[in-house]
């Protein structure tokens, strides 16, 4: 096992503490822009010395059925602790993966008949920092899985301290889906009948409300109308459709727990935290429900990181 952390603002904590998941990023939201991604020049290159004469094109459309999902190695990296943590207000989650099987940090990851279903499109690897891009292996398409696997790990050397790991993960993982009311919208429409299967998660919000896909629903969908999950995927923004993947919290069916510790920023509310652990009225998939490690009288996030 491994140790890894994720950072995240505050309210973000909140609902992981019922809900423990981590939001996979889609190809064309990342924060730069020319990550995870092939250029004009890059796409042009790979169809001149491709057999296929589209291979440029093919892993085009290829990448943007997948998300991202980034961990760090640090948990103590202030300029992190700004921008993904809500200036210091949020805190950082650690997580154990397993070197040989890293899939296993998801619930339910390895049965026959939950998502996901294959892991052929499942890769866990560290970033690589540098000034150039391109893959200059293009020699033959023997070299798919390279040149894939390249410009999902390559990243512009201006980020390499953030010590990045990820996840790239094929749209068929997903087992949770939220929206805004734009999203939810946008929905109604792909979905048809199936949007029945919405509800709404906060309806006595004044400000904007949030809808969540059921479960159960995501994997009838995914079996009999796959191509509705795909316009879903292709067809929403950072914002309006969110999509996660259920961490393995210990929690019935998910064997070992493999949530660590909490780490507070100097600014996060640790008063309400401490509430929020109290708290009794906690969703059936919380870790606090089921997980001794958030119990008020052990829990290990007694102090808040100061710098």
């Amino acid at each position: 096992m491994r140790t890894f952390y994720k950072y995240m603002p505050y309210s973000t904590l909140i609902k992981f503490l019922n809900d423990p998941c981590l939001r996979v990023t889609l190809s064309n939201c990342q924060n730069d822009p020319f990550e995870f991604g092939y250029s004009s020049s890059d796409i042009e290159v790979l169809n001149r010395k491709s057999h296929s004469k589209d291979l440029g094109d093919k892993l085009k459309e290829f990448s943007k059925l997948h998300g991202i999902i980034s961990l760090t190695t640090s948990k103590d990296n202030i300029l992190m602790w700004s921008h993904y943590a809500d200036s210091h207000k949020g805190a950082v989650v650690e997580v154990y993966i397993d070197d040989d099987k890293p899939q296993s940090i998801f619930v339910n990851s390895t049965g026959p008949d939950t998502p996901p279903f294959r892991y052929q499109d499942f890769i866990f690897d560290k970033v690589i920092y540098g000034k150039n891009r391109r893959f200059h292996q293009i020699d033959s398409e023997e070299n798919l899985e390279k040149i894939k696997h390249h410009y999902y790990f390559t990243k512009a050397k201006e980020w390499q301290l953030e010590k990045e790991y990820r996840f790239i993960t094929p749209m068929s993982w997903i087992n949770r889906i939220l929206f805004n009311e734009a999203g939810y919208n946008k929905a109604k429409k792909i979905l048809g009948n199936f949007s029945s299967s919405i509800t709404c998660i906060n309806p006595n919000s004044s400000n904007c409300k949030f809808y969540e896909l059921e479960s159960a629903s995501i994997t009838i969908i995914s079996i009999k109308k796959f191509e509705l999950l795909a316009q879903l995927w292709l067809q929403s923004n950072s914002n309006e459709t969110m999509f996660f993947i259920r961490l393995n919290s210990g929690i019935t069916g998910g064997g070992g727990n493999q949530i660590g510790r909490i780490f507070l920023g100097c600014q996060a509310n640790c008063i309400d935290f401490i509430s929020q652990l109290k708290n009794d009225s906690h969703e059936p998939l919380s870790i606090i429900h089921y997980g001794k490690l958030f119990k008020p009288s052990n829990w290990r996030a007694k102090k808040c990181i100061n710098w």
